[in-house]
């Protein structure tokens, strides 16, 4: 019952309060009404309405397009930190029964990378961050968690509501926490 405009701001407030799985539980519905139960019934773009459009609404309509936003910005985690992506945010928030995601945005500065696994009692994401730019990377990890980038056992500069923090430069990065 947000409507078009407040969906999207329902994305940015369970974001912003790390209550991704009350965000990941309303995107993936799949009875009516919802986006998965637009797909469980066949669509491969987003409808105007809730109810399958078969007669004048659009089947192809940015109506409901705010959870794609969600998907980068929650999900994945990439989000600007200055303006133009000069410094980066990557903080995923895995949800649900999900134990993957990939993907990326392409900034002015370059393509921003963030892909993550959940496998066991194991958390790996790898990173790609732009030339240029730097970077605050947000691992899911308890506290004083071990750490490992490329083999490599490293520290946390803080940890934070079940985040170790990394502040970091442009490259790539392989992260490991068990």
């Amino acid at each position: 019952s947000t409507g078009i405009f407040s969906t999207k701001m329902m994305f940015d407030v369970l974001r912003e309060k790390n209550k991704n799985d009350i965000a990941y539980s309303s995107a993936n519905q799949k009875d009516y009404p919802g986006w998965g139960n637009m797909l469980a019934n066949g669509a491969t773009t987003l409808w105007e309405t809730w109810a399958y459009p078969e007669e004048s609404p659009s089947q192809n309509h940015p109506m409901f397009g705010s959870v794609d936003e969600w998907f980068y910005r929650s999900l994945l985690g990439i989000n600007p930190a200055a303006p133009g992506f000069e410094k980066i945010i990557i903080q995923p928030q895995p949800a649900g029964d999900l134990t993957w995601a990939k993907g990326s945005y392409q900034s002015i500065r370059g393509e921003i990378i963030s892909e993550w696994e959940k496998n066991n009692n194991e958390f790996s994401l790898h990173v790609v961050i732009p030339a240029n730019t730097k970077a605050t990377i947000y691992i899911p990890a308890k506290e004083n968690a071990t750490i490992i980038e490329r083999n490599i056992a490293m520290k946390a500069n803080r940890y934070e509501n079940g985040y170790a923090i990394i502040e970091t430069g442009s490259g790539e990065y392989n992260f490991t926490v068990k």
